[in-house]
C-alpha cells in the first residue's frame, strides 16, 4: 500500500470512528415516506425519504438534513442510517430526503450538484411531511413539538443543497421560518470547482466527475454523449460503477484509484472551445450559487468570455447562517468558501469558520461537532 492509499485509509478510519462516537441514547420512531415533486423536465415524480422522531421527549426542533454525496442506493436515508443523523437524532425531528436518482427513483440519473433543483425536492418533502404525517408520528412516539424551530444542516453536496434550500424558502415560502442554516465544505461554485480540477489535473473524489457530467446533461437536457466526454476506461465502467448504484462511496474511492482528471475525462470534455463542452460549462454556471472567475484559468482566449463574469447570490439570507470550510480540503476546493465570503462577509447574521481542520473526510466530523454545540 503506497503512502497516498495509507492516508486515505487513515481518513476513512477516522471518519468511521467519528461517526460511531454519538451512541443512540433515545428510542426513535422512524418512517419511510413518499412525496411528490418535479423532475428537471417539469413532470410530477414521487420521491422517497425518511422521518425520525425521538420518543418520549419534546423535540428541540426540526432539522432538514440533505445528505452528502453517496453512490450506492443502500446509503440513502430511506434504506440506511446516514452518518450525519447520528449527531442529532436523540433530540431533534429529522427530515431526510432521498435525492432524485436514489430511493424509489434509483433508475434515474441523479442531478448531481443541481442544488436549485434538489432544493425543491427538500422543501416539498418538508411541507408534505409536516402536513400529512408528522403530528401522528409525534403522538405515536409520545413526543412533543411545541413551536419547534427549523434548522437546515448539510455537508459537502448537502451544504450546497442546504443553502439553495434556504434561498428557496426565504424567496418563495413566507410562512416557513428557518432559524439557522449550517453548511460545511460545500461546492457552491460548481464552475470554479470544475476549473480547479481541470487546471490541476486532479480530483479528490473521482466518482464526482462522471456524476457531474451526466447529471448535468440529464437535468439540463444537453444530451451529452458519454463517448465524447469520458475516456474509454470511464465509459466502460460507468454503468457498473455509477448507473447500477450498487457500489458505495467508500468502495468507489478505492476502485476509481486514479486522482488524475484526464484518466476519466477526455480532452474534449476539458476544452471549452468545443460546443458541447461550452454548453456543459454554461450549465455549471447556472448551477453555481456564486461564481468568481478562476484565477488560474488555463483558457485565456478572451473571445470565449466563458466563466469570466462574476455571479453574486441573488439574495441575502435572513436566517442565521454558519459556513465552515477547511483550508486543507482535498475534495471541494477552498475557493468555494472564499467566494461566498466575498459576498457575505459583511452580513451580521452570517458566520464563517475556516482553519486547518484536515482534508474533506477528516473535517466532516469537526463540522458536525461544532454544529451540535451551536444548536
Amino acid at each position: 500500500m503506497n503512502s497516498q492509499n495509507k492516508y486515505v485509509v487513515s481518513c476513512l478510519v477516522v471518519l468511521c470512528i467519528a461517526f460511531a462516537l454519538p451512541i443512540q441514547a433515545t428510542k426513535l420512531l422512524e418512517r419511510v415516506c413518499y412525496y411528490t415533486s418535479l423532475t428537471p423536465q417539469g413532470d410530477t415524480v414521487t420521491l422517497s425519504g425518511k422521518v425520525s422522531v425521538p420518543c418520549g421527549k419534546t423535540a428541540k426542533g426540526i432539522i432538514l438534513l440533505p445528505h452528502f454525496t453517496i453512490a450506492a442506493n443502500k446509503e440513502v436515508p430511506s434504506t440506511s442510517t446516514i452518518p450525519e443523523s447520528k449527531y442529532f437524532r436523540d433530540d431533534y425531528i429529522l427530515v431526510m430526503p432521498d435525492y432524485l436518482g436514489y430511493g424509489i427513483t434509483r433508475n434515474r440519473e441523479h442531478p448531481y450538484l443541481r442544488g436549485d433543483l434538489v432544493a425543491h425536492h427538500c422543501v416539498d418533502m418538508l411541507v408534505q411531511v409536516c402536513d400529512s404525517m408528522l403530528f401522528d408520528m409525534c403522538v405515536e412516539a409520545d413526543a412533543g413539538i411545541n413551536e419547534a424551530p427549523l434548522y437546515i444542516i448539510g455537508f459537502s453536496e448537502g451544504a450546497a443543497t442546504a443553502l439553495w434550500t434556504l434561498r428557496l424558502i426565504e424567496k418563495e415560502y413566507p410562512n416557513i421560518t428557518v432559524a439557522a442554516c449550517y453548511a460545511g465544505s460545500g461546492p457552491y461554485d460548481v464552475a470554479t470547482t470544475y476549473d480547479d480540477a481541470v487546471a490541476n489535473n486532479r480530483v479528490g473524489m473521482p466518482l464526482a466527475i462522471p456524476m457531474l457530467v451526466m447529471g448535468t446533461s440529464e437535468s439540463y437536457g444537453l444530451n451529452l454523449r458519454r463517448e465524447d466526454f469520458f475516456t474509454l476506461e470511464m465509459d466502460g465502467c460507468y454503468d457498473t460503477y455509477i448507473t447500477s448504484k450498487e457500489y458505495s462511496f467508500v468502495s468507489l474511492y478505492f476502485l476509481m484509484a486514479s486522482r488524475k482528471v484526464n484518466h476519466w475525462l477526455s480532452a474534449y470534455a476539458m476544452d471549452k472551445r468545443q460546443a458541447d463542452t461550452r454548453r456543459m460549462y454554461e450549465s455549471f454556471l447556472r448551477s453555481s450559487l456564486v461564481h468568481f472567475p478562476y484565477a488560474e484559468d488555463i483558457y485565456r482566449d478572451d473571445s470565449l468570455a466563458l466563466g469570466k463574469d462574476t455571479i453574486i447570490p441573488d439574495w441575502q439570507p435572513k436566517a442565521q447562517v454558519y459556513i465552515f470550510h477547511s483550508y486543507d480540503d482535498d475534495i471541494v476546493c477552498y475557493s468555494n468558501c472564499e467566494h461566498l465570503q466575498k459576498c457575505w462577509q459583511e452580513l451580521p447574521n452570517v458566520t464563517f469558520e475556516t482553519g486547518h481542520f484536515g482534508g474533506h473526510l477528516r473535517s466532516i466530523f469537526a463540522f458536525m461537532k461544532r454544529v451540535k454545540k451551536k444548536l
